[in-house]
Protein backbone atom coordinates (compact mmCIF):
# COMPACT_ATOMS: atom_id res chain seq x y z
CA UNK A 1 0.00 0.00 0.00
CA UNK A 2 1.46 3.35 -1.01
CA UNK A 3 0.48 5.76 1.79
CA UNK A 4 0.42 9.45 0.96
CA UNK A 5 1.04 12.47 3.10
CA UNK A 6 -1.83 14.13 4.89
CA UNK A 7 -0.87 17.35 3.14
CA UNK A 8 -2.39 16.05 -0.09
CA UNK A 9 -5.71 15.50 1.64
CA UNK A 10 -5.56 18.98 3.18
CA UNK A 11 -4.86 20.59 -0.19
CA UNK A 12 -7.67 18.66 -1.85
CA UNK A 13 -10.33 19.56 0.72
CA UNK A 14 -9.18 23.17 0.81
CA UNK A 15 -9.40 23.33 -2.97
CA UNK A 16 -12.95 21.93 -2.94
CA UNK A 17 -14.14 24.55 -0.45
CA UNK A 18 -12.38 27.32 -2.34
CA UNK A 19 -14.01 26.28 -5.63
CA UNK A 20 -17.46 26.18 -4.02
CA UNK A 21 -17.06 29.64 -2.51
CA UNK A 22 -15.73 31.05 -5.79
CA UNK A 23 -18.68 29.65 -7.74
CA UNK A 24 -21.13 30.97 -5.14
CA UNK A 25 -19.54 34.43 -5.29
CA UNK A 26 -19.91 34.57 -9.07
CA UNK A 27 -23.56 33.49 -8.90
CA UNK A 28 -24.23 36.01 -6.15
CA UNK A 29 -22.72 38.90 -8.13
CA UNK A 30 -24.55 37.80 -11.29
CA UNK A 31 -27.84 37.77 -9.40
CA UNK A 32 -27.28 41.24 -7.92
CA UNK A 33 -26.44 42.60 -11.38
CA UNK A 34 -29.65 41.14 -12.79
CA UNK A 35 -31.68 42.43 -9.84
CA UNK A 36 -30.29 45.95 -10.26
CA UNK A 37 -31.07 45.95 -13.97
CA UNK A 38 -34.62 44.75 -13.39
CA UNK A 39 -35.27 47.39 -10.76
CA UNK A 40 -33.80 50.09 -13.00
CA UNK A 41 -35.94 49.22 -16.02
CA UNK A 42 -39.12 47.99 -14.35
CA UNK A 43 -42.50 49.38 -15.37
CA UNK A 44 -43.57 51.89 -12.69
CA UNK A 45 -47.21 50.97 -13.34
CA UNK A 46 -46.51 47.25 -12.81
CA UNK A 47 -43.69 46.97 -10.28
CA UNK A 48 -42.14 43.54 -9.91
CA UNK A 49 -42.78 41.32 -6.94
CA UNK A 50 -40.07 42.14 -4.41
CA UNK A 51 -40.95 39.07 -2.33
CA UNK A 52 -39.45 36.79 -4.97
CA UNK A 53 -36.12 38.60 -4.88
CA UNK A 54 -36.03 38.60 -1.10
CA UNK A 55 -36.65 34.84 -1.15
CA UNK A 56 -33.86 34.28 -3.66
CA UNK A 57 -31.47 36.41 -1.61
CA UNK A 58 -32.32 34.37 1.47
CA UNK A 59 -31.66 31.13 -0.41
CA UNK A 60 -28.30 32.37 -1.63
CA UNK A 61 -27.44 33.42 1.92
CA UNK A 62 -28.30 29.92 3.19
CA UNK A 63 -26.09 28.32 0.55
CA UNK A 64 -23.26 30.68 1.47
CA UNK A 65 -23.60 29.74 5.13
CA UNK A 66 -23.66 26.03 4.25
CA UNK A 67 -20.44 26.33 2.25
CA UNK A 68 -18.81 28.27 5.09
CA UNK A 69 -19.90 25.59 7.57
CA UNK A 70 -18.48 22.90 5.34
CA UNK A 71 -15.18 24.77 5.17
CA UNK A 72 -15.04 25.01 8.95
CA UNK A 73 -15.74 21.28 9.30
CA UNK A 74 -13.00 20.47 6.79
CA UNK A 75 -10.55 22.65 8.68
CA UNK A 76 -11.52 20.95 11.93
CA UNK A 77 -11.05 17.52 10.34
CA UNK A 78 -7.62 18.57 9.09
CA UNK A 79 -6.58 19.71 12.56
CA UNK A 80 -7.81 16.46 14.12
CA UNK A 81 -5.94 14.50 11.45
CA UNK A 82 -2.77 16.42 12.25
CA UNK A 83 -3.14 15.58 15.92
CA UNK A 84 -3.59 11.89 15.08
CA UNK A 85 -0.49 12.00 12.89
CA UNK A 86 1.58 13.65 15.61
CA UNK A 87 0.28 11.17 18.18
CA UNK A 88 1.57 8.29 16.04
CA UNK A 89 5.07 9.78 15.89
CA UNK A 90 5.89 8.52 19.39
CA UNK A 91 5.74 4.97 18.03
CA UNK A 92 8.98 5.42 16.08
CA UNK A 93 11.64 3.14 17.52
CA UNK A 94 9.17 1.00 19.44
CA UNK A 95 8.63 -2.73 18.95
CA UNK A 96 5.12 -3.70 17.86
CA UNK A 97 3.43 -7.09 17.67
CA UNK A 98 0.91 -7.77 14.90
CA UNK A 99 -0.60 -10.68 12.97
CA UNK A 100 1.66 -11.92 10.20
CA UNK A 101 2.71 -15.23 8.67
CA UNK A 102 5.95 -13.54 7.62
CA UNK A 103 8.79 -13.42 10.12
CA UNK A 104 12.49 -12.73 10.36
CA UNK A 105 15.41 -15.04 11.05
CA UNK A 106 18.57 -13.60 12.59
CA UNK A 107 21.45 -15.65 13.99
CA UNK A 108 19.23 -18.69 14.47
CA UNK A 109 16.49 -16.78 16.30
CA UNK A 110 13.06 -15.67 15.08
CA UNK A 111 10.62 -12.91 16.00
CA UNK A 112 7.58 -15.15 15.43
CA UNK A 113 4.90 -16.48 17.77
CA UNK A 114 1.63 -18.32 17.25
CA UNK A 115 -1.53 -19.52 18.96
CA UNK A 116 -3.61 -22.62 18.27
CA UNK A 117 -7.32 -23.39 18.70
CA UNK A 118 -8.88 -25.41 21.49
CA UNK A 119 -9.21 -29.07 20.55
CA UNK A 120 -5.80 -29.31 18.89
CA UNK A 121 -4.49 -32.86 19.28
CA UNK A 122 -1.62 -32.78 16.80
CA UNK A 123 0.42 -29.85 15.54
CA UNK A 124 3.07 -29.16 12.93
CA UNK A 125 4.51 -25.89 11.62
CA UNK A 126 5.80 -25.51 8.07
CA UNK A 127 8.64 -23.08 7.35
CA UNK A 128 8.46 -21.66 3.83
CA UNK A 129 10.77 -19.53 1.73
CA UNK A 130 9.69 -16.49 -0.29
CA UNK A 131 8.60 -18.76 -3.15
CA UNK A 132 6.20 -20.70 -0.92
CA UNK A 133 8.39 -23.82 -0.86
CA UNK A 134 8.39 -25.78 2.41
CA UNK A 135 12.01 -25.96 3.57
CA UNK A 136 11.39 -27.43 7.00
CA UNK A 137 8.53 -28.93 9.00
CA UNK A 138 8.60 -28.69 12.77
CA UNK A 139 6.96 -31.58 14.63
CA UNK A 140 6.35 -32.79 18.19
CA UNK A 141 5.11 -29.36 19.20
CA UNK A 142 3.05 -28.41 22.25
CA UNK A 143 -0.72 -28.53 21.77
CA UNK A 144 -1.50 -26.22 24.70
CA UNK A 145 -4.12 -23.81 23.34
CA UNK A 146 -4.01 -21.53 26.40
CA UNK A 147 -0.61 -19.98 25.71
CA UNK A 148 1.26 -18.03 23.05
CA UNK A 149 3.97 -20.23 21.56
CA UNK A 150 7.33 -18.95 20.37
CA UNK A 151 8.43 -20.34 17.02
CA UNK A 152 11.29 -22.66 17.99
CA UNK A 153 13.24 -22.95 14.76
CA UNK A 154 17.01 -23.16 14.63
CA UNK A 155 17.28 -21.69 11.15
CA UNK A 156 18.13 -24.97 9.43
CA UNK A 157 16.40 -26.69 6.53
CA UNK A 158 15.22 -30.31 6.40
CA UNK A 159 18.74 -31.47 5.49
CA UNK A 160 20.31 -29.72 8.46
CA UNK A 161 21.84 -26.88 6.47
CA UNK A 162 21.93 -23.47 8.11
CA UNK A 163 19.95 -20.91 6.15
CA UNK A 164 20.75 -17.26 5.59
CA UNK A 165 19.24 -14.60 7.83
CA UNK A 166 16.24 -12.94 6.25
CA UNK A 167 12.50 -13.12 5.82
CA UNK A 168 10.57 -16.40 5.88
CA UNK A 169 6.98 -17.55 6.29
CA UNK A 170 5.25 -20.06 8.55
CA UNK A 171 2.10 -22.13 8.31
CA UNK A 172 0.49 -23.69 11.37
CA UNK A 173 -1.24 -27.04 10.82
CA UNK A 174 -3.57 -27.96 13.70
CA UNK A 175 -5.38 -31.32 13.74
CA UNK A 176 -8.07 -32.62 16.07
CA UNK A 177 -8.25 -36.08 17.68
CA UNK A 178 -9.58 -37.52 14.40
CA UNK A 179 -6.63 -35.95 12.56
CA UNK A 180 -8.94 -33.50 10.81
CA UNK A 181 -7.66 -29.99 10.15
CA UNK A 182 -9.17 -27.32 12.40
CA UNK A 183 -9.06 -23.58 11.91
CA UNK A 184 -8.39 -20.83 14.41
CA UNK A 185 -4.61 -20.69 14.49
CA UNK A 186 -2.98 -17.26 14.38
CA UNK A 187 0.60 -16.22 13.66
CA UNK A 188 2.36 -13.09 14.88
CA UNK A 189 5.65 -11.29 14.63
CA UNK A 190 7.45 -8.45 16.32
CA UNK A 191 9.13 -5.60 14.43
CA UNK A 192 10.38 -2.07 15.03
CA UNK A 193 8.59 1.03 13.76
CA UNK A 194 10.85 3.12 11.54
CA UNK A 195 8.42 5.61 10.03
CA UNK A 196 4.86 6.86 10.54
CA UNK A 197 2.75 7.89 7.55
CA UNK A 198 -0.68 9.54 7.70
CA UNK A 199 -3.30 8.95 4.99
CA UNK A 200 -7.09 9.26 4.87
CA UNK A 201 -7.41 9.67 8.62
CA UNK A 202 -5.25 6.64 9.47
CA UNK A 203 -1.67 6.18 10.65
CA UNK A 204 0.49 3.60 8.87
CA UNK A 205 3.70 2.21 10.35
CA UNK A 206 6.68 1.33 8.17
CA UNK A 207 8.65 -1.42 9.93
CA UNK A 208 12.26 -2.53 9.87
CA UNK A 209 11.02 -5.79 8.31
CA UNK A 210 10.01 -3.84 5.21
CA UNK A 211 6.32 -4.31 5.95
CA UNK A 212 3.76 -1.56 6.34
CA UNK A 213 0.70 -1.92 8.59
CA UNK A 214 -2.19 0.21 9.78
CA UNK A 215 -1.87 1.45 13.34
CA UNK A 216 -5.03 -0.41 14.41
CA UNK A 217 -3.38 -3.71 13.48
CA UNK A 218 -0.90 -3.35 16.34
CA UNK A 219 -1.72 -5.80 19.13
CA UNK A 220 1.02 -4.78 21.55
CA UNK A 221 3.88 -2.28 21.76
CA UNK A 222 6.98 -2.06 23.89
Amino acid sequence: MDAVSGNNLVNQTGSNSGSSLSALSEDYERFLTLLTAQIQYQDPLEPMDSTQFVTQLAQLSQVEQAVATNTNLENLGTKIGSLVSVAGADMIGRNVTFESSQFGLESGATDATYTIPEGTSSLTVDILDENGTVIRQLTELSTDHTKIHTLDWDGKDAAGNSLLDGEYFMRVNALDAQLQAISGSSTYRKATVEQVLFSNGENYFTLDSGQQIQSDKVLAAS
